[in-house]
């Protein structure tokens, strides 16, 4: 055999090893990655229903008639000392509002750790200013404190904690008026529905019992994340916050 044809025949059986080799290689690489999907979508499965057996638990504790001056589970607040210290995003504390629900929801994660009612301006078309809420990704402040009376506004209220605009909007109380009472007309809306002719007065903070707020503002820390939906959110707020 001439030297020329024994190199071409070595370079095909070597082309046709590698071509093997490929692929081997590629489907093993197609099997892991099933593997790996496979895996995922029964650690998303497994999520999805802890989510919803700690939600379906919520709901039986919530406390009816919704009290304005208690919180609004029977069940104990959630002990979150070591958990806002926490580095991973999916252990870290943090609180969904839900315009639409009017509730607030703190979380750890993906998970619901507690409910609470709430009163929020719902962003209805042509809204007046006094009853938007602005919606997005925020962060606990630093500025809180124990009460407040805002005379241009009206109302007062007490246990507040900032979220944006370093004490322009808040965590905070049903409302009270100069004379440190409750203003009734507004307490009783606390986790009702809303419509856009009886909206909520708020002037963009969100309102809640008096035993929650405090719990808030004694447990939060500043730059505790906070998620403010939109009025009709597509997808739960951690899809996004997960993938970020």
């Amino acid at each position: 055999m001439k030297k020329a044809s024994w190199i071409h025949w070595a370079v095909a059986i070597i082309l046709v090893g590698l071509a093997g080799y490929s692929a081997v290689y590629i489907h093993r690489a197609e099997e892991k990655n099933a593997l790996k999907v496979e895996r995922q979508a029964k650690l998303d499965k497994q999520e999805e229903k802890r989510k919803k057996e700690l939600l379906r638990e919520q709901k039986k504790h919530m406390q009816t008639p919704i009290d304005w001056q208690k919180p609004s589970e029977t069940l104990p607040y959630p002990d979150v000392s070591q958990a806002i210290k926490a580095k991973k995003l999916d252990q870290k504390i943090w609180l969904l509002v839900s315009p639409n629900k009017q509730r607030v929801y703190v979380r750890q994660g993906p998970y619901t750790l507690y409910t609470m009612y709430a009163s929020i301006g719902k962003n209805f078309e042509n809204v007046k200013n006094y009853q938007e809420t602005p919606t997005g990704d925020f962060k606990l402040q630093k500025e809180r404190g124990e009460e407040f009376y805002d005379a241009t506004k009206g109302y007062g209220a007490k246990y507040w904690t900032s979220f944006r605009g370093h004490g322009a909007y808040r965590f905070e109380s049903v409302p009270f008026d100069q004379d440190g009472k409750v203003i009734e007309s507004q307490a009783k809306l606390l986790g009702q529905k809303v419509t856009k002719k009886h909206n909520i007065k708020a002037y963009g903070s969100i309102r809640l019992s008096v035993a929650d707020a405090k719990w808030i503002m004694d447990n939060l820390p500043a730059k505790t994340k906070v998620v403010v939906e939109d009025n009709d959110p597509k997808h739960d707020a951690w899809e996004y916050m997960k993938d970020q």
